[in-house]
């Protein structure tokens, strides 16, 4: 037993690369592959390159027009298919004869999850009594490889590169004070005059969140700043209670503008709008995720953030 585990780990590292060589080989083509996957096509050349070296062999013979298997690739593309196909019935297998209720964990940041994010899938759930969810809310991006976790709703593409990020949205953004607040300030016009007024600030685990309007961009909130949060959902009450101006999610101001408690800032200029991606430790993922992550894309597809 004991010698058979080395070859098992080997044979659980290597089988996500599987599913991304046999992608590129069908696509005939980085990009296109790259695409269907939705995922960088750089992060996919590296990936299929360390692949060839672990396995000491060249899988594509590479020009700048086209990508064609060599010989012993053509051989080894046969194998890989009938890997994942094993790996789908054996998927299928478990989703078939399932006695117990399936059961998912899913991180996402609060707000998002509060506002949107929770109720959707708790919409979804409705329809299905088999499925159970847990929702874990937090500020801070969990670890997949680590934290028990099957699905990360993020917003952003995660950083490590071992994660497989598919977009399933955007959010959109806009600057929003108080009317009280505004009447105190100078009119603001133009996008310059931001450094001169008081502005609220998210920060993050990675630190201060960009600014971006129009054609002005400050590494963090541009005017005097004299709170600054974690939370969205906090700088919209305080943008309620006049301290200042906010960079929000278009839907978490769309109620606070609706009673009056908010006014758009500068509503001509562009503001940032935000890739929402699900995140998964690997590409091979149980049925009932991969569900749930196709409802999510096509519910924001239908009703955009």
């Amino acid at each position: 037993m004991e010698n058979t585990i080395p070859f098992m780990k080997e044979s659980w590292s290597i089988l996500p690369d599987i599913a991304l060589f046999v992608a590129v080989a069908r696509a005939g083509h980085f990009g296109r592959a790259a695409e269907r996957l939705d995922m960088p096509a750089s992060t996919l050349s590296r990936r299929i390159a360390a692949m060839e070296k672990r396995l000491g062999v060249t899988l594509f013979q590479r020009t700048t027009r086209s990508l064609a298997l060599t010989p012993l690739a053509q051989a080894y593309l046969a194998r890989c298919e009938k890997v994942l196909e094993a790996a789908e019935q054996a998927r299928d297998t478990l989703d078939a004869g399932r006695e117990q209720p399936a059961r998912l964990r899913i991180a996402m940041p609060v707000d998002l999850g509060v506002e949107v994010l929770g109720p959707l899938i708790a919409a979804y759930l409705a329809d299905r009594p088999a499925l159970r969810v847990e929702f874990a809310l937090s500020s801070s991006a969990s670890d997949l490889f680590r934290d028990p976790v099957d699905l990360a709703l993020r917003i952003g593409r995660a950083l490590d590169d071992r994660v497989v990020a598919r977009r399933v949205g955007v959010i959109a953004s806009g600057l929003y004070a108080a009317p009280a607040f505004l009447r105190t300030v100078a009119p603001l016009e133009r996008a310059s005059q931001l450094p001169a007024v008081p502005c609220l600030e998210l920060r993050t685990a990675q630190g201060a969140m960009a600014w971006s309007v129009g054609g002005h961009r400050w590494p963090q909130a541009p005017g005097p700043c004299a709170m600054a949060a974690n939370s969205v959902g906090l700088l919209r009450v305080l943008a309620e209670q006049g301290h200042g101006v906010a960079l929000l999610p278009r839907h978490l101001a769309a109620p606070s503008l609706a009673s009056g408690q908010l006014e758009p800032v500068l509503p001509g200029e562009a503001t940032p709008a935000w890739p929402l991606y699900a995140v998964t430790a690997s590409r091979i993922v149980p049925h009932a995720v991969a569900q749930l992550v196709a409802h999510v894309r096509q519910s924001l597809t239908r009703h955009p953030l």
